[in-house]
């Protein structure tokens, strides 16, 4: 990995996730209601939703960060 690798955005990257039908129903009438595709609502959710590049490199920075144990994996 480079140095800057992941800082420039790339626009498109296919990801294939599983998701409940009473999810994907959501997301199909959350994405009619704002008139956006169903890609670019999940964006916006995923973007809310996990951390910034610069917290993600604080925590793999922090002590103990990668150790096993009794992290809280999985929401």
């Amino acid at each position: 990995m480079t140095a800057d690798e992941g800082t420039a955005m790339d626009p498109k990257v296919k990801i294939t996730p599983r998701i409940t039908a009473h999810v994907a129903r959501r997301l199909r009438l959350a994405a009619s209601v704002r008139s956006r595709s169903q890609s670019a609502v999940v964006n916006d959710v995923l973007d809310q939703a996990l951390p910034t590049l610069e917290e993600i490199r604080a925590q793999l920075a922090a002590p103990g960060a990668g150790e096993g144990g009794s992290g809280g994996g999985g929401r």
